[in-house]
């Protein structure tokens, strides 16, 4: 992860699993164990940090804590309340008398803002990791509303609970050395924070508690279901350290909320590319980006601002109706909420130039003509024309990809089916003669080539894929050999556009061969540009 701690904890995690428990390093970043007497750590996992910087400050004496329903109601109707537990067994802890909700079903909202809170846990590299596991942990959290003064637990207890505020405050609290029976609040959480994870993972006792400060909306995730988590993703989890490369994850330091009255698939593409510019880190974890489609009101407006405020995030929008836009600008403003216009500026100077204003229609569905079924044609033509089958129909193509086996031929060829291309693809075998078909039309052959190394990467995890190893396809020696035979097609035919998909994604590859079409001034039934333009790009 991109955040630098100073301490590395290795962290053991008792399981009740059969067999060798996972090495946990696998799951957890680097931890530093709170110091509350400092008050100079940072507590909580979103970006955003703590209101308070430590300051020690006098709290309150520490109330009982909160009984349960039950409990209350027992009180009340004069019953007297179970015997105390004998001495071989544990004395009930705080955390475990918090309120707990009755199990409800969450909303697709709820669900996308809980992921979003897990995946910026950086002390828990799996939830980024293995996010397909995250729906069943989700499901499994818990809804807990609690009054002001509700203590969620005890310094000395130990930690099986870990919690999201979705709403109020939360104060930490440690026990003052200098004055007995007193609290010194040492931190405060915010809604969007997590509090309490670090017990629940180092297995330590809880060094300091917690005090609701406020009516609180808290979401729990306990220890018994991250163990599970963990037990399950670390197969695959190892499947994906593959151990070659040392490239350092960053998460995003604040959310981002994609607002569009749409699909926002453009406006999620553009805040991607415009995060990836950013050099000092090497890979960018993208859970923090959180996508709202369709938004056609200024009720709904509304409740993503007042989201965003609450958890310090940054809207990036594309909205086309005037109402719903000034609402959103104004609700911002009053919420100081930070706001970019994604397609503002660019409308303005269209309708200067255009000397009238857009209509303003949210979601205007695509209109199918003409250049929209030569699109569906493309699309079609190339799924047919996949890994080689029916060379005898090339001549219709517009494009023949070649490469190597796990070369990139088959998404390649897709993204430009949607672009307005028919793409063909054949795989080129070692021992196994190409069709003839292949050197009739030399100036649409684009061939794929791939440095070794990375071919051995990806092909290794397609076959763990399978639950297979020490396979001559993912053999370094047999790779090399392949390579070495590829390129040697290649030099045969010169006239063959030849591009290293080594480094290079979809995009990247796909506008290199856009300018060795225009460079050779390509007609291929039309001009080049428009035939660009008919894409859904």
């Amino acid at each position: 992860m991109y955040y630098v701690a100073h301490v590395v904890l290795v962290i053991v995690l008792v399981t009740p699993r059969v067999g060798q428990p996972p090495p946990l390093d696998k799951f957890l970043g680097v931890i530093p164990r709170r110091d509350f007497s400092s008050g100079e750590e940072r507590f909580g996992c979103s970006a955003s940090g703590l209101s308070s910087s430590g300051t020690k400050i006098v709290a309150s004496p520490p109330s009982p804590p909160q009984l349960p329903e039950e409990a209350i109601a027992r009180a009340q109707a004069g019953e007297e309340d179970s015997p105390s537990p004998s001495p071989s067994h544990s004395p009930q802890k705080v955390e475990d008398l918090v309120p707990v909700s009755p199990a409800q079903e969450k909303s697709s909202f709820l669900r996308a803002r809980l992921r979003s809170k897990l995946c910026s846990l950086r002390e828990i590299i799996a939830f980024q990791k293995v996010p397909d596991g995250l729906d069943d942990v989700i499901a499994k959290m818990r809804h807990h509303s609690v009054p002001s003064g509700t203590r969620l637990f005890q310094q000395g207890d130990p930690g099986d609970r870990m919690y999201i505020i979705e709403s109020g405050s939360v104060d930490i609290v440690k026990e003052d050395e200098e004055a007995a029976g007193e609290e010194a609040r040492v931190g405060r959480y915010q809604p969007g924070e997590c509090v309490g994870h670090l017990s629940l993972l180092d297995s330590k006792p809880r060094a300091a508690s917690a005090i609701a400060t406020k009516e609180s909306v808290l979401w729990s995730l306990d220890r018994e279901t991250l163990q599970d988590f963990m037990s399950k993703g670390y197969e695959q989890l190892t499947m994906a350290d593959d151990g070659s490369s040392d490239e350092e994850m960053c998460v995003l330091p604040r959310e981002v909320f994609v607002l569009s009255d749409s699909t926002g698939e453009s406006a999620v593409s553009a805040v991607r590319k415009t995060i990836s510019q950013f050099s000092h880190c090497d890979a960018w974890d993208m859970c923090n980006i959180m996508t709202y489609r369709f938004v056609s009101s200024e009720k709904e407006v509304k409740h993503v601002v007042a989201q965003a405020q609450r958890t310090d995030a940054m809207i990036v929008y594309t909205l086309v109706d005037g109402n719903v836009k000034e609402t959103l600008v104004t609700e911002a403003n009053d919420r100081n909420v930070s706001l970019v216009d994604l397609y503002g500026p660019l409308i303005s100077k269209f309708e200067e130039a255009f000397g009238t204003k857009i209509r303003g229609t949210p979601g205007r569905k695509q209109i199918v003509d003409q250049s929209y079924m030569e699109v569906m044609d493309c699309i079609e033509y190339t799924r047919k024309m996949d890994d080689g089958v029916n060379p005898s129909r090339w001549d219709e193509a517009d494009l023949i990809i070649v490469g190597p086996s796990r070369a990139g031929k088959t998404p390649l060829s897709f993204y430009l089916g949607l672009r307005g291309f028919k793409v063909a693809n054949y795989p080129i075998v070692p021992g196994e003669e190409p069709p003839e078909q292949l050197f009739q039309f030399p100036d649409k052959v684009i061939a794929l080539t791939i440095k070794p190394d990375r071919l051995l990467n990806i092909r290794e995890k397609r076959m763990r894929q399978f639950g297979r190893t020490n396979t001559q396809y993912s053999s370094y020696d047999k790779i090399v050999d392949e390579i070495r035979q590829v390129d040697k097609l290649y030099r045969l035919n010169p006239t063959w556009l030849v591009v290293d998909t080594t480094n290079s994604g979809l995009e990247e590859t796909a506008a290199e061969i856009y300018r060795h079409l225009d460079q050779k001034g390509a007609t291929m039934g039309g001009d080049i540009v428009a035939r660009q333009m008919k894409g859904f790009i």
